[in-house]
């Protein structure tokens, strides 16, 4: 009798976790942590993507607006924006946030007037411009835009690589961009 009221005792003392339950919630912990870190880094490029997709719009808007105003296109930049070029003076009254890296930290390229060869385009008109972001790792990809068939700049983002691609904007659209932001846009507009 005296041996049953011990165990009964010893296990009511008993308080905490054994090293068997420990490893047990310790793996159902990182499971939980392996599986939600992936869906945070996609939502942490898809934002970083569409917040650069914005920034770039703002400066098409501010090119617009300088061209319409000056009845020429602001200084070419040529390529990587710094907050040394001219561009950034001429256009700083046409934005309320200068921002010249995309969301992933690397330079937006901006390329503005006549003569200007990028992304397969030769500009023709002195009020053309063409704005880039290297995409997430910073280095442009290589892909060249076809008039015939423009739909070729649209890419599906299915893994962490396709953050990687370019996005173009040239006078004013994107010519090299994720397709879901046309399937979101699409929605959106259908919904009105």
């Amino acid at each position: 009798m005296k041996n049953r009221e011990d165990k009964i005792s010893t296990r009511m003392e008993k308080k905490g976790f054994t090293i068997g339950e420990f490893l047990v919630s310790l793996i159902f912990i990182a499971t939980i942590i392996a599986l939600l870190i992936p869906l945070f880094t996609t939502a942490r490029e898809r934002a970083a993507q569409k917040s650069t997709m914005l920034d770039m719009q703002n400066w098409s808007e501010a090119i617009n607006s300088y061209i319409v105003d000056h009845l020429k296109p602001p200084t070419n930049p040529q390529g990587r924006l710094n907050y040394k070029k001219a561009i950034i003076r001429e256009l700083s009254p046409y934005l309320k946030i200068i921002r010249n890296v995309d969301w992933w930290g690397y330079p937006y390229r901006i390329w503005t007037g006549k003569g200007v060869i990028q992304y397969g385009i030769t500009t023709k008109d002195k009020k053309e411009f063409i704005i880039a972001s290297f995409g997430r790792k910073g280095f442009m990809e290589g892909w060249r835009f076809d008039p015939k068939s423009p739909e070729q700049g649209l890419f599906h983002v299915d893994k962490l690589e396709d953050y990687e691609k370019d996005i173009v904007l040239w006078n004013n659209k994107f010519i090299r961009f994720p397709k879901h932001f046309i399937l979101n846009s699409q929605s959106r507009s259908e919904k009105h």
